[in-house]
């Protein structure tokens, strides 16, 4: 009887430890002890400046808009399924045309594992006082909707993308930004002016850069059905392969190319991407018969898988804060709190 009433007792803690684990939690890690929230706001509230928040899976909502105003450290589940299948990707979302804004004051946050699913958008500032965030780093981050890297024309934002997906427009507002490792789905790169952008073995698929000055694009892919630099001045792009017979179409005389690969069938290009759009079953590495493999400026890959630290299949999140992630990235404490 004994035996029996303690297999009962500890499969009751069992399942009450699992039910328990279906919350979504934020665990905030500062100068004290640990706190536990479930609303994100709450948590973002609560945190002081350098402080980390690790966020389990589920989705993180906050109807009236999502604002991060301090240097913060953020870690999420991650945001592909597979290597999430036990937590949970990670959500940010808002309703009722809401955005998640990052302010001026944020400068130096850093963002992992998130994908930001705003009903609004997700936006630098609320005004030109205070949309100028700089040295902001997302790794390995998602985003469903527009990207305003700064509220009015003229901010002076920067920011490093890497190993990011990308599914709205991705507005400069003549800040700067870094994007490397990274997938375009549809995502257009528009007024990166006077300059600033700088975008390296990535995958545009089915978009374009427009409206933008002095960029500089290395070892990337467009399968834009036709230029997929349009509109621009002053841009250097080299070592890409392209679907189409042009680079260029309704730009200036200042723009510099070399080394690109043209007239390439979208379908040829990848090992696994049949219809134009990104989901997480598609393989970007590129075909073995591809010219694109060994083409880039550094004698490895075009696209997400070149460089010494190519794109991480799965996409699992780091904990590192600083401006070099590694290509391996240890595994989150976000799974160790559920």
């Amino acid at each position: 009887m004994r035996t029996r009433t303690l297999v009962l007792f500890f499969s009751a803690i069992l399942v009450a430890g699992s039910l328990h684990a279906q919350l979504p939690r934020i665990v905030l890690q500062g100068s004290g002890g640990p706190q536990v929230f479930t609303d994100i706001t709450e948590a973002l509230t609560a945190a002081q400046p350098n402080d980390k928040l690790y966020f389990s899976g589920g989705t993180f909502s906050a109807p009236l808009g999502i604002t991060v105003d301090k240097p913060l450290h953020i870690i999420g589940a991650g945001i592909h399924p597979d290597s999430a299948s036990v937590t949970g990707t990670t959500t940010w979302s808002t309703s009722s045309s809401t955005e998640i804004t990052i302010t001026t004051a944020a400068s130096g946050s850093t963002f992992t594992g998130i994908n930001f699913n705003p009903d609004g958008d997700v936006q630098y500032g609320t005004g030109a006082t205070d949309d100028d965030p700089k040295d902001l780093i997302f790794q390995r981050c998602a985003f469903d909707d527009p990207l305003y890297l700064g509220f009015v024309e003229g901010a002076s934002s920067s920011s490093s993308f890497n190993e990011c997906i990308f599914r709205g427009t991705i507005t400069g507002m003549a800040g700067t930004a870094v994007i490397t490792n990274s997938i375009l789905d549809g995502a257009i790169l528009s007024l990166f002016r006077p300059s600033g952008l700088i975008i390296r073995n990535s995958t545009s698929l089915g978009a374009r850069l427009q409206n933008s000055a002095n960029a500089i694009v290395q070892n990337c892919v467009f399968t834009f059905n036709g230029a997929p630099l349009w509109q621009v001045s002053g841009v250097q792009i080299s070592n890409c392969l392209i679907t189409g017979a042009d680079m260029f179409s309704n730009s200036g005389t200042t723009n510099q190319e070399s080394n690109n690969i043209y007239g390439q069938a979208a379908g040829s290009i990848f090992v696994n991407e049949t219809d134009g759009n990104y989901s997480f079953d598609d393989d970007l590495h590129l075909a073995p018969t591809s010219p694109g493999v060994g083409a880039g400026n550094d004698g490895t890959d075009i696209g997400v898988y070149g460089t010494g630290s190519p794109l991480k299949s799965g996409a699992v999140p780091t904990t590192r804060t600083t401006k070099r992630p590694r290509s391996i990235a240890p595994r989150t404490p976000a799974a160790n709190f559920l």
